[in-house]
């Protein structure tokens, strides 16, 4: 692949992120913004929105939350906060490479994030970084800029993955689990396997490996 791409990437169980924690059964982040604030580069203004529910969110009430709810309108709550600079979250390392987030979304298990990057290397470096910020790194989605590039299709090899591997990517997506939010949690999936939770992402985080591979090879 040559030229910008649009890249989708979903990091599991981030550590240094202090919005995702706001998530709960019912809500999802359905964005969020960051600007400096006056006091100097030391410090970010984050703000984001929880979408879902018929009550307000308990953060609302909550004097531990880090978080002033201040705006709220169509079953949408925007909250603010304010936190020091340079804390590694996963908006922070994608900028840092020189890539801007277009697009956040986080529920109760994990960061989904829309960057455009140059090339696949710089792709790889960001993917590879990510991985020292959560438990597990997926990406979802990789769009080439058709603007400027002819068709040039990527090729999947199935025949790479194994029959269990196949069966566990078909269940994953007939239950939701690729959704966000997911329609399904990798423990849901796993009975539905009638396997174990770690032997369900032990055997899809293999197939994803096999066909990335493929995906991020093709020139």
């Amino acid at each position: 692949m040559s030229g910008r791409m649009l890249a989708e990437v979903e990091v599991f169980g981030p550590r240094s992120c202090q919005v995702q924690p706001h998530a709960d059964e019912e809500r999802s982040v359905s964005s969020v913004s960051r600007s400096a604030t006056s006091g100097g580069a030391d410090r970010v203004v984050e703000e984001f929105t929880l979408k879902g529910g018929d009550e307000p969110p308990a953060a609302v009430q909550s004097v531990s939350s880090n978080a002033d709810h201040v705006f709220a309108y169509d079953q949408r709550h925007i909250f603010q906060l304010s936190r020091a600079a340079g804390q590694g979250c996963v908006c922070e390392r994608i900028e840092a490479a020189g890539c801007v987030v277009q697009e956040f979304s986080a529920d109760t298990e994990s960061i989904v994030v829309t960057f455009l990057v140059d090339d696949v290397p710089t792709l790889r470096e960001i993917v590879d970084d990510l991985q020292s910020e959560g438990e597990t790194v997926k990406l979802r989605r990789l769009l080439e800029d058709t603007s400027t590039e002819t068709d040039r299709p990527v090729v999947l090899d199935r025949a790479k993955l194994t029959g269990r591997q196949r069966e566990v990517l078909t269940r994953a997506h007939e239950m939701g689990y690729f959704e966000h939010p997911r329609d399904a949690t990798a423990g849901d999936v796993a009975d539905a396997l009638d396997i174990s939770t770690s032997t369900f992402t032990e055997h899809l985080a293999a197939a994803q490996r096999k066909l990335l591979d493929d995906l991020l090879d093709s020139r």
